[in-house]
């Protein structure tokens, strides 16, 4: 009889257990990358170049591609939220809001995606370096590392590049503060590359 009692223990600890280590989806808050990009006047008066640009996805690091968010709290170690996920794949949302910010500022005819049946005259090419929380003693900030290059396509020439590594300080609790600086850090980093291309194909045009 000992030995069933003994047994039965045994059998509710382990159930307990697991379901210390199985959460319900209900457990779970969801985000997703957003911001409304904004244009100038002066921009959409002077109205498109007449060429084509591809965006393609941008590839992330693989210790991003999770649905958890990320935190560090040292330069050597990533931690992950368990209960705070992404919506939807972090660097498609990236991608997506970049290719939206392009194409709301009318800087092209067109936005592809991939190869299409009109072959593209520049990429606009990234990678996701960072995507996170970063904890110290004093403070919290939202970082995000992105790295930006601008091809023509027909000799594969790089006519521009820069790398974003901003960070944000947060003021107050919560993960959406998170995700909102983080929305704010990507379109302030897609407003200057679209700034910087701006630039480039006034000297591209130009050219005989």
């Amino acid at each position: 009889m000992n030995m069933v009692r003994s047994a039965a223990a045994i059998l509710t600890i382990l159930v307990t257990m697991s379901g210390c280590f199985s959460r319900p989806p209900s457990d779970y808050h969801y985000y997703v990358l957003d911001y409304v990009p904004a244009t100038s006047a002066a921009r959409l008066a002077q109205g498109p170049w007449k060429r084509r640009i591809l965006v393609r996805n941008f590839p992330m690091g693989e210790a991003y591609l999770r649905p958890e968010l990320v935190y560090r709290t040292s330069t050597h170690e990533i931690q992950y939220h368990w209960r705070d996920r992404w919506a939807m794949r972090p660097e498609q949302v990236v991608s997506d809001m970049v290719r939206r910010h392009v194409s709301d500022a009318r800087l092209f005819l067109s936005v592809q995606t991939q190869y299409e049946e009109n072959n593209p005259d520049y990429e606009l090419r990234g990678r996701v370096v960072a995507l996170e929380e970063y904890m110290t003693e004093a403070a919290r900030y939202a970082h995000l590392d992105l790295r930006m290059d601008f091809v023509r396509m027909s000799d594969g020439a790089v006519l521009w590049s820069q790398e974003f590594d901003l960070r944000r300080k947060l003021e107050g609790e919560g993960t959406v503060l998170v995700v909102r600086a983080l929305s704010t850090l990507l379109e302030a980093s897609v407003d200057r590359t679209l700034g910087a291309i701006d630039s480039v194909m006034r000297t591209e045009t130009a050219a005989p």
